[in-house]
């Protein structure tokens, strides 16, 4: 329960339960304190100096030990000068500062948030916090957690309609992996890191978590929260530990920052990658789980015992997942250019196996060692290519190294076709319900390419896709594994955009895309059945293109 005059003065709901309200897409100023460990007048000295000096800001949170080590009744906490939250007790000498464990007033303008919980403001902010330390046995005191303390924490959060994340996670303790998958490492290493915190920094995705404790100044380099190509893309986080109020040593112990709630941003703002990000450190998994051997008997889990499922099913989390329950998930292959270095046999005649009788040899426009161009049956605009392997592969990340060097070629070539006409393209290639690799090429006018990212993702997420980018210097056999259903898109800016598939994905997605109104404008063409052109003209056309081509095309050198 809490008190009227709690609620009167800070209006939160403990428990992770949304609160509504009023969301003003303005962004929030934030300081937050390490260890105060009773040095009160030093912390509130300093923070209104900062606020007078770069304020006014919102907030103050205070990770860590508020109070000190050893009891005093006389300790004297005087009122701070902006809205301060804390964190529990991390040891029971603390517990008499107290009143109640489920959140109090501790002085004018201090709250005490509670054990753990969701606080949301009226901005839309929303800060997940977590006190005290995880019990070395399972049997835990109060100011302790185990493993159902979590399990629990996690049902009511997660369950929240909607929920991708929080704003930011208060912890007292450190996550245990944290310096994982980077080189800027703490001056020391950490004493009290908790794999549960860890379990709780996976799942909660926060853009900011910070904890104390360890009296060390860390800022680690953001990490993602996504497998790269495999999972829909997400927002990163940033760790911080801060070290004790006022310590001897001068280490930094006060962070500001401004901050808009994740609520209320733009998706392509949200999702932004920073130049310096890194993997995900905790493990390389899709999946959080509870392990049999995780616990024992008790709900304690073992200081050193991860809560991952190493098992990779190829499956996204988030909203992307409902469309890949049904695809062919799973990893059915090697890793990139290690897969099949000799084309597979098909089971039944193909239509783009150049070998084949049944291709249509008069729509070819080129062909190289282990690749060829060929006009496209039924295209979107006149000039719609494909590039295709000479040899039976399904997807890019199947070819071997020269076939996807060649494709390459054929892609630059294309590039520079087009451009001398004034005009971009885009190449798609949708690794599903097709045996073999088709990477289409489609020019559109230059001046709709300018802008075409936005375009692009903005039709995806009318229709429930969840598109992400990458680097542009990374390829496809960087980022997936061979037997995974994908689609791919590259922009004439040179954006990739890339979404994991299922067996409910439209089959002619990037037909529409490309044939909506903002782009080609030509949504009678989606079926290319229904704009087909007789042999004839199909010549000419293929003909024409080839003349064209013809100074630009490498296998004419």
């Amino acid at each position: 329960s809490i008190s009227t005059s709690l609620l009167a003065s800070s209006v939160f709901i403990l428990g992770a339960i949304t609160m509504q309200s009023t969301v003003a897409a303005d962004h929030i100023k934030i300081l937050v304190a390490g260890d105060t460990k009773g040095k009160f007048k030093e912390l509130f000295d300093r923070v209104s100096t900062v606020n007078r000096k770069n304020g006014p800001f919102n907030l103050l949170l205070c990770v860590g030990d508020f109070f000190p080590d050893v009891y005093s009744e006389d300790l004297y906490i005087p009122p701070a000068p902006i809205s301060t939250f804390i964190l529990g007790p991390s040891k029971p000498s603390q517990l008499k500062y107290f009143t109640t464990l489920t959140g109090c007033e501790i002085s004018d303008n201090i709250t005490y948030l509670g054990q753990r919980g969701v606080y949301n403001d009226s901005h839309g902010l929303k800060i997940a916090y977590f006190s005290g330390s995880q019990s070395k046995t399972g049997e835990k005191t109060d100011v302790e957690f185990n493993y159902e303390d979590v399990k629990n924490f996690e049902v009511r959060v997660l369950n929240e309609v909607g929920f991708k994340g929080v704003d930011i996670f208060l912890t007292s303790q450190w996550p245990l992996g944290i310096e994982n998958k980077t080189a800027t490492l703490p001056a020391e290493p950490p004493q009290q890191s908790s794999n549960l915190i860890s379990r709780l920094a996976s799942s909660l995705k926060p853009r900011y978590h910070f904890a104390g404790i360890e009296g060390i100044h860390y800022e680690r380099p953001p990490y993602r929260n996504h497998l790269v190509l495999a999972e829909t893309a997400q927002h990163p986080t940033r760790f911080i530990s801060l070290a004790n109020v006022a310590n001897t040593s001068k280490s930094k112990w006060l962070y500001a920052f401004n901050i808009l709630p994740m609520k209320v941003m733009n998706r392509l703002e949200l999702i932004k990658q920073p130049e310096n990000i890194t993997e995900f450190p905790f493990a390389n998994v899709a999946n959080v789980v509870k392990k049999e051997d995780a616990s024992d008997g008790t709900g304690a889990a073992p200081a050193n015992q991860f809560f991952y499922d190493t098992s990779y099913t190829g499956q996204p989390r988030g909203r992307g997942a409902k469309r890949h329950q049904e695809g062919r998930g799973g990893w059915q292959g090697k890793r990139g250019r290690d897969g099949p270095s000799e084309p597979r046999q098909p089971q039944k005649p193909c239509w783009f196996c150049l070998a084949s009788p049944e291709v249509e040899k008069h729509l070819v426009v080129s062909i190289g060692d282990s690749a060829y161009v060929t006009l496209a049956k039924g295209g979107l605009t006149d000039d719609h290519v494909l590039i295709l392997p000479i040899g039976h592969f399904q997807s890019t990340i199947e070819c071997p190294q020269e076939v996807a060097d060649e494709i390459n070629k054929f892609k630059s070539c294309l590039k520079k076709f087009f451009a001398s006409i004034g005009k971009g393209v885009v190449f798609f290639e949708r690794n599903f319900k097709s045996p073999h690799l088709q990477v289409q090429a489609i020019p559109i006018p230059i001046e709709i390419a300018k802008c075409l990212k936005i375009t692009c993702l903005d039709y995806a997420d009318s229709e429930e896709i969840e598109m992400q980018d990458f680097p542009s210097n990374a390829d496809l056999s960087q980022m997936t594994r061979v037997g995974f259903p994908y689609f791919y898109l590259e922009l004439p800016d040179g954006s990739k955009l890339f979404t994991p598939i299922g067996k409910n994905f439209p089959i002619q997605f990037g037909r529409e895309l490309l044939a909506s109104e903002p782009i080609l404008n030509c949504m009678d063409k989606v079926d290319w059945k229904a704009c087909a052109l007789s042999k004839d003209e199909e010549a000419h056309l293929t003909k024409s293109f080839r003349e064209a081509f013809k100074s630009f095309d490498f296998t004419l050198s």
